[in-house]
């Protein structure tokens, strides 16, 4: 199994899936800093040439949702997904879905400074987006109720980001639920590792 990374990138959410699943697994290195994402090869894998993306055994797959989803179902025994039939299911696709429909176009609305429409913007504004989060987290201590999921990898490595870009206010029930995220052990080998690619990358500078 491949993966195409680059440290200090969504990539890191497709690493922490891979160490939260304990398979194994290489990377192919893409230096965005240097383009190397607008290069032909890889733009057949992922046409918006942008990272993450995986490649299993010839199967090519693209965008942080898609690429942690096809992970969860691939290997249901470590119960990062949430299987066909269950009741939860829907509740689990809702959630893997929220981050780039929601968070994210809402994280880059108030970055930007751009101008919101909370009628004809499928995200509404951040606060919204920060309430349905809360809401979700009354039901237990992750999105999906007392389960880790590859969901909360989705939703709890982008609302780090909004913490560290200071677009959300820290403390309260986000911020709890962000930690508890990232004390997971799986949480803390993929920082060590993109900590080290990083460094790596600046040596050679």
């Amino acid at each position: 199994m491949k993966l195409y990374y680059w440290p200090k990138t969504r990539a890191f959410r497709a690493l922490w899936m891979l160490e939260e699943l304990r398979v194994p697994y290489e990377f192919a290195f893409v230096n965005i800093r240097a383009g190397d994402q607008n290069e032909p090869e890889f733009c057949r894998v992922n046409p918006m040439c942008k990272l993450p993306a995986l490649e299993d055994d010839g199967v090519m797959v693209a965008e942080s949702g898609a690429v942690l989803l096809y992970l969860a179902d691939k290997f249901p025994d470590a119960r990062l997904g949430v299987p066909l039939g269950d009741p939860l299911r829907g509740r689990f696709l809702q959630w893997m879905f929220f981050t780039g429909a929601c968070l994210e176009p809402a994280m880059a609305e108030r970055m930007t400074g751009a101008p919101g429409n909370t009628v004809s913007f499928g995200w509404g504004d951040l606060g919204r987006v920060e309430h349905a989060i809360e809401g979700a987290l009354k039901d237990g201590p992750w999105v999906v109720g007392e389960r880790f999921t590859a969901a909360d990898i989705l939703v709890a490595s982008t609302l780090q980001i909004a913490y560290m870009a200071k677009l959300i206010e820290p403390g309260g029930v986000l911020s709890e639920y962000v930690d508890r995220a990232v004390a997971r052990e799986g949480h803390e080998r993929a920082a060590a590792i993109d900590h080290r690619e990083a460094e790596r990358v600046a040596l050679r500078r």
